[in-house]
């Protein structure tokens, strides 16, 4: 398992310096973005009836071609914190957990002004990566959000609500809920 955790570390690494050199490149549309989630995650064991649910945080990073209060499309990576340490052990789970997404997400907004209502849309291969008997877990999630943005005059304030379910390997079910705040410095990056 140390194999994978610096296989990932170094992929992100190469993604990161590639994303970087890209957004130099094309600095005309290219974007880096950024949102805190604020979530509540539900952990479901495969066709028990019983249901865990407790509190994540963790940031997501999008970089992306986009047309400022229109349409963005591009890639997003995200690390998601939960925390069960107010709780009892729980099927191998251990008390902390960390969910990594990496994905394609979309972003648009119907009424095309400065600020407004968005949508945003993605798809994720994901990572949990557990301290209890389950270890490392792979597998996949969709993600849904709309929210509000609104301009001011260097940034974009957005605010959104989204739920993203995923699907990982041992019959384990994942469901989040979020807030989640961005940053938009639109002139400047």
């Amino acid at each position: 398992m140390p194999h994978l955790l610096i296989n990932w570390k170094s992929f992100f690494c190469v993604i990161l310096i590639f994303l970087c050199v890209v957004e130099t490149a094309f600095a005309g549309k290219w974007r880096l973005r950024a949102r805190e989630h604020f979530d509540t995650v539900t952990l479901k064991y495969g066709n028990q009836i019983e249901k865990e649910t407790t509190s994540g945080i963790g940031p997501t990073i999008n970089f992306w071609w986009e047309e400022a209060y229109e349409n963005s499309f591009g890639l997003a990576l995200g690390l998601m914190y939960i925390d069960f340490a107010r709780e009892s052990e729980s099927i191998g789970r251990g008390q902390r957990m960390e969910l990594w997404k990496l994905g394609f997400e979309g972003k648009h907004d119907p009424l095309q002004e400065d600020g407004g209502l968005f949508l945003r849309w993605g798809i994720s291969k994901n990572l949990l990566k557990t301290q209890g008997s389950l270890g490392e877990l792979k597998g996949n999630g969709g993600y849904l959000g709309i929210g509000w943005e609104f301009p001011f005059e260097i940034l974009g304030l957005a605010f959104e609500i989204a739920q993203r379910q995923i699907s990982l390997e041992n019959n384990l079910f994942i469901k989040t809920s979020s807030p989640s705040i961005g940053v938009h410095f639109y002139k400047h990056l």
